[in-house]
């Protein structure tokens, strides 16, 4: 079966019809030289923004010595190739016309100091096949929707090309960045900035950071999420929460690939591949004028669509089966609380399932669990989806715990004593991965920061300030 998804700026990505094979389509920049010192070279890039010069940090280095470090650079836009003059010494030349910044038109000759380029835009395409297994990376599934994934992010894993996720809350989003980071082949690290939960005052601060005394209390410097993640991947979620005003500032990271921190007044180069996610619909914003179209043009190159948990059924049990050995639960899962499984619609996806998952394997002990023993909700596809509460919580559940499924006689307070140690053992341990970082682990755990925060002083961990 062929799918495809086209975006207004010609990048598509195709699903071929055979099950063995996958085809993905982006535009890309294709520059060649034809005189000069660097006669013969050819670059294609699938870039938004291709920068050249003779400095090493370009995307296209030239060794013309009338070229200046940082000599142009080639947008792309809606209307085709934008050639701009960054303030060279000896200009830049379409059809011998010196322009400072002009689109540039089919088969023209562009000339930059002594070298004459041809410089013209292309969809370039990639082949990778459909690979027969059940998981990549940190994602688990074999059915033909997650073979199709595991193929795209193969495909584009490598390339310097910014993604952009769509799913719904609790899909695995991050999964995927995480396995498009570990294919890239990229030497730097991940770094996850969640704009769902920062302090919008906070988010410039965050992402771009600042340097000893920019503002009040600022007693020493911070790096922000793009200087942290150089030569690495950063991973912006939920980028639809991103403040309004704060969006030019992104694009121009984008596209000029520099930050200016907090109180400073020069730009620092950063080489950050970005990934993007949301659960929100960016073309209705962009409709309704709550994003900015250049932004989502620049984050859109390839678009990737991670499955809803009931759009792959099949890949239940074994999902189910993942998380009760990557989690340590004792669950038995009978062949019908597989098949209930299966039937459920999952408006929380992968991270209700974990919660359902780790709720019964507390509450039945060693015993084998039983579809009633789910606690799955009738009315689940009816009910608004919000990110669901630990699974632990006998607060934020609404299922009453009058009758746990423990063994005959065992008393409900010792079931609910175990599930709320349970649960401080689970915040206990997320604080320790993510070094502290309450944003981080109430986006690990799937429950809003306030949540995180109550639990925090119920159970008297940390130092709440």
């Amino acid at each position: 079966m062929a799918a495809s998804s086209l975006l207004g700026d010609g990048t598509e990505v195709i699903v071929a019809a055979s099950q063995s094979q996958l085809r993905v389509q982006f535009e890309a920049i294709e520059l060649r030289v034809v005189t000069g010192p660097d006669a013969g070279l050819e670059i294609s890039l699938g870039l938004p923004v291709l920068r050249i010069g003779t400095a090493p940090d370009n995307d296209v280095v030239l060794t013309d010595r009338a070229i200046s470090r940082r000599h142009a650079e080639i947008r792309m836009t809606p209307n085709g190739l934008l050639l701009r003059d960054l303030g060279s010494t000896n200009g830049i030349f379409i059809n011998d016309v010196r322009i400072a910044e002009a689109y540039i038109p089919a088969d023209a000759d562009c000339r930059l100091g002594y070298s004459r380029l041809l410089i013209r835009q292309h969809t370039e395409e990639r082949k990778v096949a459909v690979p027969r297994q059940d998981h990549l990376g940190e994602l688990v599934g074999s059915s033909e929707r997650m073979r199709e994934l595991y193929g795209l992010i193969r495909a584009v894993a490598p390339t310097p090309t910014t993604v952009h996720l769509h799913g719904e809350s609790g899909a695995g989003k991050e999964l995927v960045a995480r396995t498009l980071h570990t294919f890239s082949g990229r030497q730097g690290p991940l770094v996850v900035f969640d704009a769902s939960v920062a302090d919008p005052e906070m988010v410039r601060n965050d992402l771009f950071g600042h340097i000893k005394g920019a503002f009040t209390g600022a007693t020493g410097s911070r790096e922000g999420a793009f200087r942290q993640a150089h030569t690495g991947t950063l991973f912006i979620d939920e980028i639809g929460e991103l403040p309004l005003d704060l969006q030019p500032r992104l694009l121009r990271v984008l596209e000029t690939r520099e930050v200016l921190p907090i109180g400073s007044d020069k730009p620092l180069r950063v080489d950050v591949r970005v990934i993007t996610a949301t659960h929100r619909d960016l073309e209705a914003m962009v409709r309704a004028g709550t994003f900015r179209p250049d932004l989502f043009y620049r984050l859109s190159v390839v678009p990737i669509e991670v499955p809803a948990l009931r759009e792959i059924r099949e890949d239940i049990p074994l999902i189910a089966r993942h998380l009760c050995e990557r989690l340590q639960l004792p669950c038995r899962l009978s062949a019908a609380v597989l098949e209930a499984l299966q039937d459920y619609s999952w408006p929380g996806n992968v991270r209700e399932l974990r919660n359902v998952l780790e709720r019964a394997a507390v509450l039945c002990g060693d015993r084998e669990i039983r579809p009633e023993d789910l606690r799955l909700s009738k009315a689940a596809a009816a009910i608004p989806v919000s990110p669901p509460a630990l699974a632990a919580s006998p607060v934020q559940r609404a299922e009453p715990l009058s009758e746990p499924c423990s063994e005959p006689g065992k008393p409900a307070a010792d079931a609910r004593a175990h599930l709320r140690e349970m649960e401080r053992h689970m915040i206990v341990e997320a604080l320790e991965r993510n070094q502290g970082n309450k944003a981080a682990v109430a986006r690990e755990l799937g429950i809003p920061l306030s949540t995180l925060k109550r639990r925090l002083k119920d159970y008297r961990i940390g130092d709440e300030g």
